[in-house]
């Protein structure tokens, strides 16, 4: 086996070339290239890009991906995605990563074509290099294969480099506010600007802006989230909107820079427009339009008055049960649209009651979401074989807490 080649990148014109270099050397592998905490990943066959991703939640940029492809291929539930994060959750390696795992994993069991695989990697190739062409400084290394990956697509690497370069002068030419397509929008619904606006436009921007980022409304929306941001603009420089960081691990990732050397000269004006333009999508979208119901069963009463108040700026009402042996019955009264299950309770623990739950069959689709301090193999394994849709790590933030919502009832 070739040895590991390894260095350091010390400017932001080098990021591109190094990634050309290691393809013009027409050697297969993986570039792996660090910048603090995250991690990009490029593997190479033939000169061509086959597959890229990085470490900051892969599987939550699949999903989001497998959510637009949804729009055209039914195939893609709610269901099969939740089953990708359970299958692939564990199954990482700079050789073979989960994400690519699980792309190949649909299209075994025929969920997916190889087209629709290859699409479905397109668009993720774009979003992860739109990200890494903002790495100023980092470490990389070239890890020559060693294990076999199906090719979807090959993509020539000079115009991916050149298409994302002219994205990004587009998202630096909106201004220094937006600095992230991760960043999350809140409506400010008291400022001057706001009063301006018709009134079935304010309740709608309510229901939609509540912390969701552009990425996440992008994908709920079907837009791009460039687009999207282009037409939130004038909202944002209003201060309509209010722009907030990222949630982890997202807010590791390098931020637009103003002025820096990917901002060109010819890069697209985009004028002060009026509040009230391009929101036409927003505004004839169902987003927002329905109110949840989770319903949380946990012996502790601080956990749930946690969770109570983690939720509150979303469109749910949270139903909170703290005796497991009236659990049951206060689920089938209250209806919910998602329900959280603490495992460790007495009396009846959470697997037994997840059990008792799929045993009724008004609730065989909704989803249940295991709360747990485990986290090995074995607990994971029993809240598969209990019926359980997901889990979710204790202890956990409210960004945690929001993205399982956000999986499982948008």
């Amino acid at each position: 086996m070739a040895a590991t080649m390894s260095g350091r990148i010390a400017n932001k014109l080098n990021v591109a070339g190094l990634l050309t270099q290691h393809a013009d050397a027409k050697k297969d592998g993986c570039l792996v290239v660090s910048n603090g905490a995250i991690s990009w990943y490029f593997y190479l066959e033939e000169s061509h890009l086959v597959y890229a991703t990085y470490s900051a939640d892969p599987l939550d940029l699949l999903d989001n991906h497998l959510r637009r492809l949804s729009h055209k291929v039914p195939a893609i539930t709610s269901e099969v995605r939740t089953q990708v994060r359970i299958n692939f959750s564990d199954e990482s390696s700079e050789q073979v990563c989960s994400d690519y795992q699980a792309i190949s994993w649909l299209v075994r069991t025929n969920q997916l074509k190889p087209a629709e695989a290859a699409t479905l990697v397109e668009g993720i190739v774009i979003e992860i290099l739109e990200s890494y062409l903002l790495v100023s400084e980092g470490t990389f290394k070239f890890l020559p294969k060693s294990a076999h990956l199906p090719v979807y697509t090959k993509q020539a690497i000079a115009p991916l480099i050149q298409n994302c370069q002219q994205r990004l002068q587009v998202w630096q030419s909106l201004g220094s506010a937006i600095w992230s397509p991760h960043q999350r929008l809140y409506f400010m619904g008291q400022t001057p600007g706001a009063t301006k606006l018709p009134p079935g436009k304010v309740q709608q921007l309510q229901k939609i802006l509540r912390g969701f980022s552009f990425r996440h409304l992008g994908v709920l929306l079907n837009l791009d989230e460039l687009q999207l941001a282009q037409n939130l603009n004038p909202l944002i420089i209003d201060k309509i909107i209010l722009l907030q960081e990222p949630q982890p691990p997202f807010n590791q990732l390098p931020k637009l820079a103003v002025g820096s050397p990917l901002q060109s000269t010819q890069a697209p004006a985009h004028p002060r427009a009026d509040s009230n333009a391009g929101l036409g999508n927003i505004e004839n979208s169902e987003l927002g339009q329905k109110h949840y119901t989770i319903a949380c069963v946990d012996d502790s009463p601080a956990i749930l008055n946690t969770i109570n108040r983690y939720l509150q700026d979303q469109n749910v009402s949270v139903v909170m049960i703290s005796d497991p042996v009236k659990a049951l019955i206060q689920i089938m009264r209250a209806k919910p649209d998602l329900i959280l299950l603490d495992v460790g309770m007495p009396w009846v623990d959470g697997y037994e009651l997840c059990r008792l739950i799929r045993k009724n069959s008004q609730f065989k689709k909704v989803p249940v979401v295991m709360v747990t301090g485990n986290t090995g193999l074995i607990d994971r394994a029993k809240a598969k074989v209990a019926g359980a849709t997901d889990y979710l790590t204790k202890p956990f933030t409210q960004a945690d807490l929001q993205k399982m919502v956000f999986r499982h009832l948008t």
